[in-house]
């Protein structure tokens, strides 16, 4: 017999408009009401249990109904035991919570409450540039040094007479690679260094437009880290590594910026390394040294308005490798391509003003050693200087030349310079490299603006 009588059902019944419901259909109903909800109380009990409670709260009821795939009765919370009272209406008894009788005169002789504050924002500055500045609302560095000593604290403990330290070590947390990508980085990876051309250009080809290689791009980085260390002196595989750099870099869906402090070191290997192939005067180097400049100067332009330190870091370690007469010429020839990639305004402030100083104390003696490779890599440098000077001039004409269209007159590209400016630019540069630079330009506009700069 179930536990709801069909007088109940029929009741329901009829507030959801469903009237005239037969006795059996009432009685089958309550019994299947009654053994739904023992089940439900049943789980309601288990979540009570493995709470360690001996209450039923409205929490287990819920969490009951979700395991039932049953949406949760909103709109219940649990306070204490609510005390019924029973009254009789019509030979009926009903079950009812009393109210507490407040006296009106209570309520208004009670206090006002407090006035809510209002709801007021205010920003400061967690870091700048890594810097976390002494204000009140960045914890001080004593908070700091006592959550640190929170975090690691180190208990002596001693076992068969000897001494340790026992600190709290968080585990690593692995990094999963599905078993597809681990084939694409290993196929990619073989096909970089492949001796067929085909299979590389597809492989870089690859690595520029692919949109799914986030995962594996700190694994390309770490494999570029590790072949240039390993290869220092094998030209193609640092060939190879650059065209690898170069595609990750031209992946529009890479964020690439986190990687930079590991992928510049490798590319600065490159650009200024003492050697870089077996054969120097066999194998042609200076391409792939240049290569390496226009990648430095590449990432300078495209992150230097992010990060306003990356280009002088660069630069100041490039002018160092240029003017320090213990670097080898290959060395000194990267870093003065370097400077001459990242811009005419550097150049005019750190390359120009110190080719006399580099002429003086490391082409002459260069020049006039009988090795080959030491003249081979003087004359390098000669034409890398000489070619900055150029492209400083070429330049200035385009300027002047705009400066004249917007004035709607005419520019005289033929004027040359005087013999007292061309005698100036020889004292100021040398002639180990102002004379060739003045045998392929003599116009007045050029050497007049590196004359303005050298002053």
């Amino acid at each position: 017999m179930s536990a709801i009588p069909k007088d109940t059902i029929k009741n329901i019944g009829e507030s959801l408009g469903i009237s005239n419901l037969k006795d059996d259909v009432a009685t089958a109903l309550g019994q299947d009401v009654d053994y739904r909800v023992q089940e439900l109380i049943q789980e309601a009990t288990k979540f009570m249990r493995h709470s360690k409670r001996s209450k039923l709260m409205v929490e287990d009821i819920n969490a009951a109904l979700r395991v039932k795939n049953v949406e949760p009765l909103y709109g219940y919370g649990y306070g204490d035991a609510s005390k019924f009272r029973r009254t009789t209406v019509n030979n009926q008894n009903i079950y009812f919570t009393e109210d507490e009788e407040v006296d009106f005169d209570t309520i208004l002789n009670k206090p006002l409450p407090k006035i809510p504050l209002d709801v007021s924002f205010t920003a400061h500055w967690l870091a700048i540039e890594g810097v976390q500045p002494a204000i009140p609302q960045n914890p001080t560095p004593s908070d700091a040094k006592s959550d640190l000593l929170t975090k690691k604290t180190k208990t002596q403990t001693t076992t068969n007479g000897i001494s340790t330290d026992q600190v709290d070590v968080k585990p690593l947390v692995k990094h999963i690679l599905s078993k597809e990508l681990q084939m694409y980085f290993e196929r990619i990876t073989d096909a970089i260094v492949s001796e067929d051309e085909r299979l590389r250009s597809q492989a870089f080809e690859s690595l520029r437009n692919d949109p799914g290689l986030h995962q594996l791009l700190p694994y390309f980085v770490q494999h570029i880290q590790k072949k240039v260390i390993q290869n220092h002196k094998n030209l193609d595989v640092l060939d190879a590594m650059l065209s690898t750099v170069y595609s990750i870099l031209n992946n529009k869906h890479l964020f690439v910026e986190p990687y930079l402090h590991q992928l510049i070191p490798s590319i600065l290997s490159c650009l200024v390394g003492r050697t870089i192939c077996e054969e120097p005067l066999e194998q042609d180097h200076w391409s792939t040294r240049d290569r390496a400049a226009s990648l430095i100067a590449s990432i300078c332009h495209q992150y230097g308005k992010s990060y306003h330190t990356l280009q002088p870091r660069i630069a100041k370690a490039l002018l160092r490798a240029f003017l320090d007469p213990t670097k080898p010429l290959t060395t000194q020839y990267g870093a003065i391509k370097g400077l001459s990639q990242l811009g005419t305004e550097v150049t005019r402030v750190l390359v120009v003003p110190n080719i006399k100083f580099y002429d003086q104390n490391c082409l002459q003696h260069a020049l006039s050693s009988t090795s080959p490779l030491k003249l081979e890599g003087a004359r390098k440098c000669q034409e890398a200087l000489v070619d900055t000077l150029l492209q400083i001039s070429k330049e200035a004409k385009e300027t002047a030349l705009q400066e004249q269209i917007k004035l709607g007159s005419e520019m005289e590209d033929g004027e040359t310079a005087s013999e007292q400016d061309q005698a100036k630019l020889l004292e100021h540069v040398g002639t180990l490299v102002g004379q060739p630079f003045l045998e392929k330009e003599q116009g007045k506009i050029a050497i007049k603006d590196i004359l303005e700069h050298l002053q």
